[in-house]
């Protein structure tokens, strides 16, 4: 008996383990979609200003938003104060590989020795 429920439990984990795999987002397609869709007006590097004086760098959202919350509104398609900002369609795995993206640049989200990433996550917003 308790080899066939350890042999389930053994069974459903990996099923699990594939299906949020299945469900992870891919940092470099983000950073690509980033590219394409946002580079415009939005800085997406580690580095640099936005084009747009409006538009806050993807390096910065963390500090206004918890990135996984802004999951709804991707999806949604984003509508903000100012008519710079293009209105989108983003597909569910699109959404999924930019929130990937933006939570790698973000130097608080990872550890790390690096010292000049520390002074980024606790240094305040451009």
């Amino acid at each position: 008996m308790w080899k066939v429920a350890i042999a389930i439990s053994l069974a459903l984990t990996s099923v699990a383990t594939m299906a949020a795999a299945g469900n992870a987002g891919d940092v470099s397609r983000g950073r690509e979609l980033a590219e394409r869709r946002c580079a415009s007006c939005h800085a997406i590097g580690e580095a640099g200003n936005s084009p747009d004086p409006l538009a806050p760098p993807f390096r910065n959202l963390y500090r206004q938003y918890p990135v996984d919350a802004l999951r709804p509104a991707l999806l949604k398609g984003l509508e903000v104060g100012h008519r710079n900002m293009p209105r989108f369609v983003l597909s569910a795995q699109e959404v999924t590989d930019i929130i990937a993206f933006l939570h790698d640049l973000d130097p608080c989200g990872k550890p790390s020795s690096d010292d000049e990433a520390m002074a980024r996550c606790f240094a305040p917003a451009e």
